[in-house]
């Protein structure tokens, strides 16, 4: 795990998903909770929800999540959460409008969250990383204390 800030930005912090299943979630969320104290309770538990989200689509569609990582910019009050996994097949970006659909509604939640958020393929594997920015003050988030 990294967090050298250096003017304003922070080395990207790591955590090894290889081996993990589900019941890991709780666990990536204390971590990247652990990570983000100076964040203000809004923007961190959307951050949470992001990496609980993005780590969950990793385990049900990507062949499980291989890493996350965790960049927090402090100029601006930004996060960005990326989750790296073992499947080339990108998220969909949209969900159908049925209410009856058991899964399909993490990306919306994304969607709505992130200021951005997109996928690039891991060059160095077959799999890909998918990424979310969350920045302070924008939305429904108030500015960092």
């Amino acid at each position: 795990m990294r967090g050298d800030h250096v003017d304003g930005a922070a080395a990207p912090w790591v955590i090894d998903l290889r081996g993990t299943d589900p019941s890991a979630l709780a666990s990536i969320r204390r971590w990247a909770a652990r990570l983000l104290p100076h964040l203000g309770t809004e923007h961190r538990n959307d951050v949470l929800l992001v990496i609980n989200e993005l780590a969950a689509n990793a385990y049900l569609h990507g062949g499980g999540p291989v890493r996350a990582r965790i960049t927090a910019l402090t100029t601006p009050c930004r996060v960005v959460v990326e989750v790296d996994d073992l499947s080339p097949t990108h998220p969909l970006a949209s969900r159908s409008d049925s209410p009856d659909d058991a899964s399909g509604y993490g990306m919306a939640v994304i969607h709505e969250l992130a200021d951005t958020w997109s996928v690039h393929n891991d060059p160095d594997s077959d799999g890909k990383t998918v990424w979310a920015r969350l920045t302070c003050g924008s939305g429904a988030r108030a500015r960092c204390p």
